[in-house]
C-alpha cells in the first residue's frame, strides 16, 4: 500500500500563482519563503499542463524531455 508521493512545483511569484490558479491547477499549500520570511511560496502539483503554461507565462520553449520516464 505505498502511496506515491506528489511531485512539487514551487511558485515564488504572487501574480503567477494567481494566473495558475485562474487556468485551473491543482494548488496544493503555501508556506514562508525560508531566505525572507516576509513572503510566501506557493505549491502546486507538477504536471505537464502546469509546465507548458509556465512556459506560455513566461515566453519561453516547452521543454518536452521532462516528462520522459527514467525508471
Amino acid at each position: 500500500m505505498s502511496k506515491e508521493k506528489k511531485k512539487i512545483k514551487v511558485i515564488y511569484k504572487r501574480s503567477l500563482f494567481q494566473l495558475l490558479v485562474k487556468r485551473g491547477h491543482n494548488f496544493l499549500y503555501t508556506t514562508r519563503n525560508r531566505n525572507n520570511p516576509k513572503f510566501q511560496c506557493y505549491m502546486f502539483e507538477a504536471t505537464e499542463e502546469l509546465d507548458k503554461d509556465l512556459a506560455k507565462l513566461s515566453h519561453k520553449e516547452y521543454d518536452k524531455t521532462m516528462y520522459n520516464n527514467k525508471k
